[in-house]
């Protein structure tokens, strides 16, 4: 199988650094909402799969599902969010800045 020859780190978070790189094609100049929330589900995923994650990590992912199911949810019923929201989100959860976060708490 080829997957068996990646390292093992990337074996175990394939599914989030799947999400993570479908998120970073979609990103052309902003952060859209279904890739926030792919964004948000990802960072929650791997956040669920550690042992004893910091409390900062906890946190981070806690507010990236509120603010992640705040975008699919106006997405699905075509509402606009504040200019303001969009601005946030694209220097919190885009998917450089939680692929960042992944990879850091990953390797460090």
């Amino acid at each position: 199988m080829l997957v068996e020859s990646l390292p093992e780190f990337f074996i175990v978070n394939l599914g989030v650094f799947g999400l993570i790189i479908t998120g970073f094609l979609v990103e052309k100049h902003y952060v859209s909402r279904p890739a926030m929330f792919a964004n948000g589900i990802a960072l929650n995923v791997y956040v669920y799969e550690i042992l004893f994650p910091p409390e900062w990590l906890l946190l981070y992912a806690d507010l990236g599902l509120i603010v992640s199911g705040v975008a699919i949810l106006s997405y699905a019923t075509e509402a606009k969010l504040p200019e303001g929201y969009y601005n946030f989100i694209w220097y919190t959860y885009s998917s450089i800045i939680v692929g960042g976060v992944i990879l850091f708490t990953l390797l460090g």
